[in-house]
């Protein structure tokens, strides 16, 4: 069973992102990736397939056009919907990757200035990582009714404004990135509370690394995402010297430095180096 939830734990964020993508609605993409979810625990009785991301992502997406189908019913349409014309997750389902990752995409979606700049990180921590109500609600220090409530708010507006579900032209990436920078660094946070990646937040950890990289290969310029993607790296670089070997934690001054990962310290000087030539700085 704990194999069946983390191969599911670590699908859901490229399937969801997928989902919404394709189908430009937040609460469906959720919502078949909830039903794809059930029926994996039904489906695999005895181990996990090889692939669960690409088997998941192909249940999702038939509970999702399903729901679709429905809605049309419901109105009353005289004929079911076409079948919809192949598209690139389709198309690279055979592939070594299926599902292609739209994460950064979703991530600029949800952090549109259409939103509250409070409900922007939120929501996408929401959407794009899986993080529980809850565990938001604690992150900022909030209700967990008033952080239902921001969440469902920001889902209506993004429907209600018609929002593109792409990732805008370089001119108004600055217009959402504090917002991206901001959700990156609260998922991270998420991840580094746990040092022996033992929770459901453990798939953080790499994942902001390579977020944090992708964006700085994206705005080489821009010394707050450089400086981000610093941060993260010399964060952790430490994780390997972070507990002792009874599991207790071990504070900075006290660590064995032998431990620290030298790839990554090497990998955060390069990029304060850039981040320094560039003569700004910020938050």
């Amino acid at each position: 069973m704990q194999a069946w939830g983390e191969a599911i734990a670590a699908a859901r964020p490229r399937v969801v992102a997928a989902l919404a993508a394709r189908f430009r609605d937040l609460d469906l993409a959720e919502d078949a990736f909830s039903d794809a979810a059930a029926a994996a625990l039904v489906s695999w009785p005895q181990q996990v397939p090889r692939d669960a991301g690409a088997w998941l992502w192909r249940a999702a997406l038939r509970r999702a056009l399903d729901a679709r189908r429905r809605a049309v019913v419901r109105e009353k349409a005289v004929l079911d919907a076409p079948a919809p014309e192949p598209t690139p997750e389709d198309l690279l389902m055979a592939a070594d990757e299926p599902i292609p990752d739209e994460r950064l995409r979703l991530i600029f979606v949800c952090c549109h200035p259409a939103l509250a700049a409070e409900a922007r990180a939120a929501l996408t921590l929401k959407i794009v990582c899986g993080l529980s109500t809850e565990r938001l609600a604690r992150a900022f220090l909030v209700a967990e009714p008033a952080m239902l409530q921001r969440i469902t708010r920001a889902k209506k507006k993004i429907a209600a404004a018609g929002v593109p579900f792409e990732v805008p032209g370089a001119g108004a990436w600055p217009e959402r990135l504090e917002s991206v920078l901001t959700t990156l660094e609260v998922a991270y946070a998420q991840a580094y509370e746990d040092a022996a990646l033992a929770s459901d937040a453990a798939r953080f950890a790499p994942e902001v690394l390579r977020l944090s990289g992708l964006l700085a290969e994206l705005m080489p310029d821009e010394p707050e995402v450089l400086g981000l993607a610093a941060l993260v790296r010399f964060a952790e670089a430490r994780r390997p010297a972070r507990l002792d070997d009874t599991g207790a934690m071990v504070p900075p001054d006290q660590q064995e430095t032998a431990l620290w990962r030298g790839d990554l310290i090497a990998q955060g000087a390069a990029l304060m180096a850039r981040a320094a030539k560039v003569g700004r700085s910020g938050p």
